[in-house]
């Protein structure tokens, strides 16, 4: 801790026989060491007299250097920590208004460097976090692009993929296009913002600054962010600051001493340990305090346990209890024996923490590992999760009707605002990508490709729980059918804007949708209760879906109709008196009344919403 008079280092190594500080007099310099002295609880600590903001220092512990696992600041590439005070450097973060239940956001995540690394994108700062906070942006071709596209899609929430200090990028290395690409999931400092996305990772002041400035400017906007944090693993067990201060605490292992490596990236974090899970929690109320942010998106969350995680939930609601929290809940992970796990399984044990929901993504377009697998936009009436008994297989119809009702059977949940409906994310194929390898689509024709992602963009948004979307999902984003792009080059990744001319009329109409799903609380209702008493079927079978919302337009039912099938159909409704206000990829912004007899012509592989007089 700096401070005027005093600046305070401690450090917790209960098992060390000796603790230093090491102190540096600038890159390179000359090098000092002070004895530290051991608390009653393992605790380090030593104080300098004076305000020595700015220096650079790290712990030696029984003769193994670390940074400080804490650091708030770090050199360039995270090789030494640096004392700062940075609550006065920043001052208090901007916070907007939450959007009330979580079913009301509507998330885009993202990547810094993809949304501003391509020639041609009117960007300045290429890479950065200041080039995703510029405005007034436009492609070389016109067309909006940066933090102005990003707000005209009407979205509530943009979810930047990693942004701590990670490992896989050399941040004093070449940093142009093509150059050097990682998404991120490879902590190496937890505390410290990335330095690749700052114009000088040199200056460890330059990261936090801007950081900050992006924040502030999507505040500005009306943009919430959440953060992608990725406490359940490191970069390098063996080098990492947890393990050479407390060696064997911080990570699980096996009887021989050996990493546990469920997350296939060589080691897994212990959380259900007290100093692990003090860390998570104080890491969380850090970022969230420090730079205003909105959101907490937890990687393999269900490598941690229940308690952490309820933790991390009470910490935040301290702050403002409507920052969103959600995570991968899938089942992995080598607990201890009574530790619960964070996953899908334990949703009824962790109110408020929502979980990608895995069953409406698989059910919509298929399998999510095997490209050819066919889902239900893609002509499949029946529906098999990818490990299965081929005997057990489903009618997709009623299955996607209980996902878009925020998974009310699927899942042990207790609202679907536990549930995260989506339908691709940075992970796996684009769903554009998918579509074009899925078995049967091989020779499709882009017009009819589009149809069918736009009819599954369609459904996500008109389904129960937090709308997740993949930044450009709504042009028909493709990674030129790259599955896992995680370190592909920048031609890769980059983010086309000049694509959402090509397919303006799709993009358009998610714009319309976002505002359709945003002015009816109906389509965000999250309440199971209300959910299974207003939402009544009408036919799921086949390629067709139909269901009846009571009291949805002011009092007046909605009758939905998804056709899901290549041909025409007629569906049936009750006669009388409509408004139509979805039909044939278009919202209607001002329906007129409308008389129809007992069917509705629903055109091929798209969604009709009526309003019942």
């Amino acid at each position: 801790m700096v401070a005027d008079e005093v600046t305070r280092f401690h450090v917790w190594a209960p098992n060390a026989e000796s603790v230093q500080l090491l102190v540096f007099n600038g890159e390179g310099g000359t090098q000092e060491a002070l004895g530290m002295t051991r608390g009653d609880r393992g605790e380090w600590s030593v104080e300098l007299a004076g305000n020595h903001e700015g220096l650079e220092y790290l712990y030696r512990v029984d003769g193994r250097e670390a940074v400080d696992p804490y650091a708030r600041a770090v050199t360039a590439n995270g090789l030494r920590s640096v004392a700062i005070d940075v609550d006065k450097l920043l001052g208090t973060a901007t916070r907007l208004d939450s959007v009330g239940d979580p079913g009301n956001a509507i998330i885009y995540e993202a990547h810094v460097r993809d949304l501003t690394i391509a020639p041609g994108n009117g960007i300045a700062h290429k890479g950065k976090f200041l080039g995703l906070a510029e405005e007034g942006r436009r492609t070389a071709r016109g067309n909006l692009s940066g933090l102005d596209y990003i707000a005209s899609l009407g979205i509530t929430h943009l979810q930047l993929l990693p942004i701590f200090d990670f490992g896989s990028v050399d941040e004093l290395g070449d940093l142009a296009f093509d150059a050097q690409y990682n998404w991120g999931y490879d902590p190496n400092n937890y505390n410290v913002p990335e330095g690749s996305y700052s114009t000088d990772p040199r200056d460890p002041y330059a990261r936090l600054r801007e950081l900050r400035q992006l924040v502030d400017a999507c505040h500005a906007r009306g943009l919430r962010v959440i953060m992608d944090v990725v406490y359940n693993h490191v970069y390098d067990a063996r080098t990492n600051p947890f393990e050479l201060i407390e060696p064997g605490y911080y990570f699980r292992k096996d009887a021989w001493g050996d990493f546990y490596d469920a997350t296939v990236c060589g080691n897994e974090t212990a959380s259900e340990r007290p100093m692990m899970r003090r860390f998570i929690v104080d890491s969380v109320r850090y970022w969230a305090r420090t730079f205003g942010l909105d959101g907490f998106r937890f990687d393999l969350m269900g490598i941690h346990d229940v308690e952490t995680m309820n933790a991390v939930r009470a910490a935040l609601d301290e702050i403002d209890p409507g920052i969103i929290l959600l995570g991968e809940g899938w089942a992995m992970g080598n607990h201890a024996p009574g530790v619960v796990p964070a996953d899908q399984r334990a949703g009824a044990l962790m109110p408020r923490i929502a979980m990608f929901n895995d069953t409406f993504r698989d059910v919509v377009k298929g399998s999510n590992f095997h490209i050819e697998g066919a889902g239900f936009v893609s002509g499949n009436p029946s529906y098999l999760p990818d490990d299965a008994d081929p005997w057990t297989a489903s009618p997709a119809a009623e299955e996607l009707f209980d996902a878009m009702r925020g998974s009310l059977t699927q899942r042990d949940y207790l609202t679907a605002a536990q549930s995260v409906v989506y339908n691709e994310s940075h992970d796996n194929y684009t769903m554009f990508d998918k579509l074009r390898g899925t078995a049967g689509l091989e020779h499709a024709s882009l017009a009819e490709i589009a149809r069918r992602h736009t009819l599954a963009t369609t459904i996500q948004l008109l389904s129960r729980g937090i709308a997740f979307v993949h930044a450009g999902q709504e042009l028909l984003r493709t990674k030129q059918g790259e599955e896992n792009s995680y370190r592909s080059p920048d031609h890769v990744n980059a983010f086309d804007y000049d694509r959402a001319e090509q397919f303006a009329p799709q993009v358009a109409f998610f714009r319309s949708l976002v505002a359709f799903r945003r002015q009816w609380s109906w389509v965000t209702e999250t309440d199971y209760e209300a959910i299974d008493v207003t939402t009544v079927p009408v036919e799921a079978s086949g390629l067709h879906l139909s269901y009846r919302v009571k009291r949805a337009f002011d009092g007046n039912d909605a009758w939905v109709l998804i056709n899901a099938d290549s041909g025409l159909w007629q569906a049936p409704i009750a006669a009388g008196e409509y408004r139509v206000h979805i039909c044939d990829e278009h919202v209607v912004e001002d329906p007129a009344k409308v008389r129809f007899g007992e069917e509705f012509p629903v055109a091929a592989l798209s969604v009709v919403v009526l309003e019942k007089l």
